[in-house]
């Protein structure tokens, strides 16, 4: 294992989890949105009521959320979760009436701001996003709850790889059938130049059976033996082409970068650090 692919694989899933990170800030802050939208906010002791409808039943907007965007949701009064939406790709959703882990309440309650790290549900890493969910008309007081954005941190790489394993099969696809009609006209090249030279062959015993009188003859045949060399030089040539422009690249060498490097230097020699919160 090199340091410098170990770097690069490094960088790389470092690329990846902050992209997700902005995903789910987007998608936090726009189920905000949707949520003060529905009607007004209040929290009446553990639920979050939006309009006449309480939160922790009417779980229909975290649902169109969670599907639409592949993250799960979760919804906080207070500390405490009331209401949970995830599709499969986001992983097992946290246990309902749980509290909020403590590094969520200290950024998100205490301190008014938006949580972006890995924390732990059932033993399994997730990175969450998370952010403080106000009162109608109450941004200048303390948040009466909290948005949550998840996702299964290994669960969203191996989708990731999944995706690019497929992508990888496509282009192989693609490869080979391009590779197939190329060696098709070599073999169409090859059997001609083989043709000419056994034309080239038979006609040079011939007149030499003719004697004087296949001189002449001896001349065409001197000439289909140099264009069967040529036949064969070009079907050399279009076999180094045929290389040059990769149609015969195995799928090792149509492996996507993520992938490669995971291979050559572990699934566990880059594992990105939980970022603080």
């Amino acid at each position: 294992m090199s340091d410098v692919s170990s770097q690069i694989y490094q960088a790389v899933r470092e690329v990846i989890t902050r992209r997700s990170y902005d995903r789910a800030v987007a998608a936090t802050a726009l189920a905000e949105r949707l949520l003060h939208n529905e009607g007004a906010i209040v929290r009446q002791e553990d639920e979050i009521f939006v309009g006449e409808r309480p939160m922790s039943k009417d779980r229909e907007l975290l649902s169109r959320m969670a599907q639409s965007t592949g993250l799960g949701f979760a919804l906080y009064a207070g500390n405490r979760r009331i209401a949970v939406a995830a599709v499969l790709d986001a992983g097992t959703p946290p246990e309902l009436g749980e509290f909020a882990h403590g590094d969520l309440v200290d950024r998100v309650l205490r301190r008014r701001e938006i949580f972006k790290g890995s924390v732990e549900y059932r033993e399994r890493e997730y990175l969450a996003v998370c952010r403080p969910l106000h009162a109608s008309g109450g941004q200048d007081f303390a948040p009466v709850g909290m948005i949550e954005a998840f996702q299964d941190k290994e669960a969203y790489f191996d989708l990731l790889a999944a995706a690019a394993r497929s992508g990888v099969e496509d282009q192989v696809a693609d490869v080979e059938e391009r590779a197939d009609s190329m060696e098709s006209i070599i073999h169409f090249i090859d059997d001609v130049a083989r043709r000419l030279q056994l034309l080239a062959l038979n006609g040079n015993i011939i007149a030499a059976q003719a004697g004087e009188h296949g001189r002449a003859f001896r001349v065409v045949c001197r000439e289909l033996g140099s264009l069967a060399d040529q036949a064969k030089n070009t079907g050399q040539e279009v076999r180094k082409l045929i290389q040059t422009m990769g149609l015969e690249r195995s799928e090792q060498d149509l492996m996507n970068p993520f992938e490669a490097l995971e291979e050559a230097v572990g699934p566990d020699a880059g594992s990105t650090p939980s970022p603080s919160p």
